[in-house]
């Protein structure tokens, strides 16, 4: 009687960190400081910092993702608010 010594590996979804949130957050086109607020609103305790998120940031950019700089995204952010109507 052989007994089989391999079991059968389940299918387990990676843990959700830090890093998921920031790279989903900078994925969805959010500035470096909405990134940062996504990831200490789900991990209040986690010590992340905006180079932190740059970090990823600059990692998917290595890996080849399109993922615009931190910079571009500021620039889009002061033209929004500066297109505003006065009167509003």
């Amino acid at each position: 009687m052989s007994i089989d010594k391999k079991e059968k590996k389940t299918k387990t979804t990676p843990k959700r960190g830090v890093g998921t949130v920031a790279i989903e957050a900078i994925m969805a086109s959010k500035t470096n400081e909405e990134a940062l607020t996504a990831c200490r609103k789900e991990f209040p305790e986690a010590k992340t910092s905006l180079a932190s998120i740059n970090w990823y940031r600059n990692k998917l950019r290595g890996e080849g993702k399109k993922v615009p700089t931190a910079r571009e995204l500021k620039k889009k952010a002061a033209k929004k608010t500066s297109k505003k109507d006065p009167l509003e």
